[in-house]
């Protein structure tokens, strides 16, 4: 239950039900793949901190690479299907906000993917989790954002005709060493 108070979030049960089904595309392993491939490179023989680890696609099979991995997630919700996904419990999970949640430990790599920093609405916000990120992270480690870069709209010129550019979306991954 929610008081007036909490804040606003969109990933409650009648998004976690279909998550998995809606975003199957994007854990493919020729998809998924390059991106936990990274984030094994980046953690070593370290651990692993996911902002918004939603229902694990991310953070299973990273886990299942050998990397020991702790999720901050919002949504009690998600947290309900991860376990639903991760009946052996590889993934530790702690609910609350990932601008301010903090877990014990520290991390060689924490990570924020699928473009899940755009739900974090204000600068201010942005930058809490970008510290709250740092504070977790043992000297030398990273800290991963990947966000969507969408296509342009189509835009009418001067002249009254429109133009449109046809790259295909794509997406962008970053890292900072703190």
């Amino acid at each position: 239950m929610t008081s007036p108070t909490d804040p606003p979030n969109h990933f409650d049960e009648d998004v976690a039900a279909t998550y998995d089904a809606d975003v199957a595309a994007m854990s493919a392993p020729e998809v998924l793949g390059p991106t936990v491939d990274l984030l094994a490179e980046l953690a070593g023989d370290g651990a692993a901190l996911e902002l918004a680890v939603g229902t694990g696609r991310v953070a299973l099979p990273l886990a299942a690479r050998g990397v020991p991995v702790h999720g901050i997630e919002l949504s009690a919700a998600m947290v309900a299907r991860l376990r639903a996904n991760d009946p052996g419990r590889t993934v530790q999970v702690t609910v609350g906000d990932m601008t301010s949640t903090r877990v014990p430990g520290t991390f060689r790599v924490a990570y924020l993917v699928f473009n899940t920093v755009a739900n974090v609405t204000t600068q201010e916000g942005q930058v809490a989790c970008f510290r709250n990120a740092a504070a977790h992270l043992e000297p030398g480690g990273c800290f991963v954002v990947e966000n969507g870069v969408p296509q342009l709209q189509r835009l009418p010129s001067a002249s009254g005709t429109s133009r449109s550019r046809s790259r295909p979306s794509t997406w962008a991954s970053t890292s900072t060493t703190w």
